[in-house]
């Protein structure tokens, strides 16, 4: 393998990490919120079955 295209692969995997970074917030507090929002929805049923 040339040399030079190794370089020029790992400077493009840096490169597409930067500019992905932006995103990875976002992403995450999306994520979070699904995750949140099924907790709380578990928890709900839960109360109800303990009410009931």
């Amino acid at each position: 393998m040339n040399p030079a295209f190794a370089i020029l692969v790992i400077l493009g995997c840096i490169a597409v990490w930067f500019l992905a970074s932006a995103l990875y917030k976002p992403i995450g507090k999306f994520i979070h919120r699904i995750g949140k929002d099924a907790i709380d929805e578990l928890t709900e049923e839960d109360e109800e079955k303990e009410n009931s």
